[in-house]
């Protein structure tokens, strides 16, 4: 009789000391969460203090690499293993080599009139210099060409040169809208990752999208031109578009077209058409060898390619050392909800990333299991719609993002300036996204 008693009172004893190991678990679990937002955190202040004092961007994340790793307790061993091993893949020789053909690229159709034909042409079309000073930088964001502002950046300084616009207004202009295309445009990583994770087809992920989409592109109107005069070249008021106009807008653009065309209809790797493009461009406008050479030359030694290491660097190390999976986590544990959630995760991840794949691979799974109700395959459409936004204003604010320093250095802007405008511009978005997934 007494065994029973006494394992009666043993349980009786079991249920509140169980309660308590389970409450420092929980406290221990929020503590380990917490230190991981909280160093994370620091990373990224330090990152923009660093790029607002106009430290090198390279410099700047390998030391925040450095600092990452040694906040997290990676060994010295694995923490220089993961930053060479991800600056020596593939996908960041990649970029490297498309990047540095770029800038060859940029200099033949420059110095053999293309891009200066192009935007002449292009504003006796289209009258109305500011469109224009959108429009270029739209369509070479069809190509998914990590740091393609540096293409557009020479044609938005040509075309807003008689118009009253700050360094820091023309950064914008090629920047913000060098990248809505992103939203909408199936051949860019962020946007297929996105698609597959959260169970969507691509015309239903387009069709979500578009809204955001025309929301983005007039709030950046709204930033980059609120001041600007509508102002039409006096040479140019009376005249009446012709052949040649049009002629000369094609030319300029064929080598461009050609490589949207080359990737999205024949599939062929960016920095492979960007190649044959530009040796095509070479061959057509008979360049020296020795000219080439120089162009070559002026690409490699410039501060790009850096730049491009220091990002892939910081990229390997935030994935090896377990960063990512302890924003995740910190979520779980506080029990945060859901269109916070769908707010913050992707915002901080592209913010912290710079790169739209890491977006969709880390925080659109999390997200992607938020809500099973309103939509196709489980997935709470409005709560994705939300994601994609923040992240791409997560991104877009980003000093790791490439296309970022690459556009302020191009026109020796400043960069808090120009994080401001991009700020202002993304919040429209992100509140209509919050809104909607809010009363849904």
């Amino acid at each position: 009789m007494a065994g029973p008693a006494m394992l009666s009172g043993m349980s009786g004893l079991s249920g509140p000391a169980f309660q308590c190991a389970h409450a420092q678990e929980m406290l221990k679990e929020s503590s380990i969460s917490m230190s991981s937002f909280v160093k994370i955190l620091i990373v990224a202040v330090l990152i923009v203090v660093a790029l607002r004092r106009r430290i090198n961007l390279g410099i700047a994340m390998v030391g925040a690499s450095v600092l990452l790793g040694l906040l997290f307790r990676m060994n010295p061993m694995d923490l220089v293993k993961e930053m060479v091993t991800s600056v020596l893949a593939v996908d960041s020789l990649t970029i490297v080599t498309s990047l540095t053909l770029v800038m060859v690229l940029e200099n033949i159709l420059r110095d053999a009139g293309f891009l200066s034909d192009m935007t002449s042409s292009l504003s006796r079309i289209v009258k109305d210099q500011r469109v224009v000073a959108a429009i270029l930088p739209m369509f070479i964001g069809l190509l998914p060409s990590a740091g393609g502002a540096l293409f557009s950046a020479p044609l938005v300084d040509e075309i807003t040169a008689d118009l009253p616009l700050s360094p820091e207004k023309k950064s914008f202009i090629n920047y913000w809208f060098r990248h809505p295309m992103e939203l909408i445009i199936p051949i860019y990583p962020v946007t297929i990752i996105t698609s597959r994770v959260v169970g969507l087809p691509m015309w239903r992920y387009t069709t979500m999208m578009f809204p955001y989409f025309l929301i983005i592109l007039v709030s950046g109107a709204v930033v980059a031109f609120r001041q600007c005069p509508h102002r039409v070249l006096k040479a140019q008021e009376d005249h009446v578009s012709t052949r040649s106009d049009w002629a000369a807008m094609i030319k300029g653009l064929a080598p461009i077209i050609s490589v949207v065309i080359a990737t999205v209809v024949f599939k062929l790797e960016v920095s492979l058409a960007i190649a044959i493009m530009t040796l095509l461009s070479a061959l057509y406008t008979r360049v020296p060898p020795k000219r080439l050479v120089e162009y070559l030359k002026k690409a490699v030694s410039s501060s790009i390619i850096p730049m491009i290491c220091g990002v892939m660097a910081f990229k390997g190390v935030l994935e090896g050392s377990g960063a990512i999976q302890g924003l995740t986590e910190s979520f779980e544990v506080f029990g945060v909800s859901g269109p916070i959630v769908a707010f913050a995760m992707p915002f901080l991840v592209g913010l912290l990333t710079g790169y739209g794949a890491a977006i969709a691979g880390v925080a659109m799974p999390v997200v992607a299991n938020l809500g099973v109700s309103g939509g196709l395959a489980g997935v709470n459409l409005k709560l994705v719609a939300l994601a994609v936004v923040s992240g791409h204003a997560g991104l877009m604010i980003s000093p790791a993002h490439l296309c970022f320093p690459i556009t302020v250095g191009h026109f020796k802007a400043d960069f808090g300036s120009v994080v401001q405008q991009v700020a202002i511009a993304a919040t429209a978005g992100i509140l209509v996204a919050f809104i909607v997934a809010v009363i849904a």
